[in-house]
């Protein structure tokens, strides 16, 4: 199968993840409770919007496994290092919201870049940080994929650059539930 057709396919089996992640949310905004749904339609709306994206992240682990292949077989440096610059913005991600959450509802007078810093969080840096566990099973199959030893090293470094700040939050998610 040549090339193009295989990139057609991948890309295809794309379209259908996003478009399961769609439904996905629609399905669960007809399941809801109204008077849940018009007593917080902003929180509601952001649930939709993690569920669409960890529905569609996790049917676009078979396009990906694919591409990942065609990746390696054709330029593997190339898919490395991709590979490698998504996985840096994790911490990235996780740092902004830090900086979001130290700063908090106070008098603080907001800066330029701040409209920038909102739009980046809400478009970037929150789907990266919720994306983060099937960025993981994309590095654990590149992994299996990949015969060099050092690009494993880099895979693995990698992979503990989302499990560090996972972790942490999830140790703090646990300190505050023995509360």
């Amino acid at each position: 199968m040549s090339v193009a057709k295989r990139l057609a396919l991948i890309a295809l089996g794309y379209v259908l993840a996003v478009a399961g992640g769609f439904v996905a949310a629609g399905i669960n905004e007809l399941l809801m409770p109204a008077d849940i749904a018009q007593g917080s339609p902003g929180m509601v709306a952001f649930g939709d919007m993690i569920l669409c994206v960890l529905v569609a992240g996790f049917l676009g682990l078979v396009p990906t496994f694919f591409l990942i292949r065609l990746a390696i077989e054709k330029a593997p440096r190339a898919a490395l290092a991709a590979l490698l610059l998504i996985a840096a913005t994790g911490p990235l991600s996780w740092l902004a919201m830090v900086d979001l959450a130290r700063r908090g509802p106070g008098p603080h007078v907001p800066e330029a870049g701040d409209q920038w810093l909102g739009l980046l969080i809400a478009f970037g840096a929150i789907p990266r940080i919720v994306a983060g566990p099937v960025l993981l099973v994309v590095e654990a199959l590149t992994i299996l994929l990949v015969r060099q030893r050092l690009a494993r090293a880099l895979l693995a470094a990698a992979m503990l650059m989302d499990l560090i700040p996972m972790g942490l939050y999830a140790l703090h998610f646990l300190r505050t539930i023995g509360r």
